[in-house]
């Protein structure tokens, strides 16, 4: 990958269930370092973008290049999937695992990590995003704020090239959200790729490089921050950044 090339890029990308047609032709593109924010309206295909990315879906058409790479028609998909961290909406925990061990089974399974370097590698993680002293906890013992920064412990751990973030805070109570967005507020200023789906409007504002609104399978606009919520050239924009900013506030 040359230092001009995009770190990702999503060309024509189009997906089907049956008859509904969810993504209609999403093309954009990521540098390194980037933190870009997916918005609009429920069921407009935003969960499904970013599973196309890290093929969780397969794309019906379009190309998705990763570091130069175009993974759609790649062989070794698994191989794809390391470069590319991924945090749940629901966190995605092993139940019957302790905190330390869900961030150390990709370690050990996937990377092949002897078991006491996968340790090490995963307090570091854990204590990264301020959970090295819940290593020994299962995630019934854990907030749902806990959990999810375990999930993204989890991702890092891998040393992903880019995480992707699918409302990482919809399941969350109101008072545990903050604890996640600041985890991610830091990956952001240490340089972490990342593409995140949400309506935490605060974070959107103040992280992100770029907003991309999204509704019926197309990108309606995309833009700075600042432009989409100061000066949107789109009047649909305009009407859902109002209701969401009415709904979740518009954050510090």
């Amino acid at each position: 990958m040359s230092e001009k090339e995009p770190l990702l890029k999503v060309v024509d990308l189009h997906k089907a269930f049956g008859k509904n047609e969810v993504l209609k032709g999403i093309s954009f593109e990521m540098n390194k370092g980037d933190t870009k924010v997916i918005i609009g309206p429920s069921g407009t295909g935003k969960s499904t973008l970013i599973a196309c990315i890290n093929h969780l879906v397969a794309p019906d058409r379009g190309e998705i290049w990763l570091e130069g790479e175009n993974t759609v028609t790649a062989k070794n998909i698994n191989r794809i999937r390391q470069k590319i961290g991924f945090v749940f909406q629901d966190f995605g925990l092993f139940n019957h695992l302790t905190a330390l061990k869900n961030v150390m089974i990709g370690l050990v399974k996937v990377k092949k990590m002897p078991k006491d370097k996968a340790r090490k590698r995963a307090m570091e993680e854990l204590d990264r995003v301020g959970l090295s002293d819940q290593a020994k906890s299962y995630p019934a013992q854990l907030s749902g704020g806990q959990k999810q920064r375990v999930g993204i412990a989890r991702a890092l751990a891998m040393d992903p090239k880019i995480i992707l973030f699918d409302e990482p805070t919809s399941a969350l109570d109101p008072e545990l959200i903050g604890e996640v967005l600041h985890v991610m507020q830091d990956l952001a200023q240490s340089g972490m790729t990342m593409l995140v789906v949400t309506h935490e409007m605060g974070f959107a504002r103040t992280v992100s490089n770029e907003i991309i609104f999204m509704e019926n399978g197309v990108i309606v606009e995309q833009g700075t921050p600042e432009k989409l919520f100061k000066n949107p050239e789109n009047k649909r924009t305009k009407e859902f950044l109002f209701k969401l900013e009415d709904l979740y506030g518009e954050g510090e």
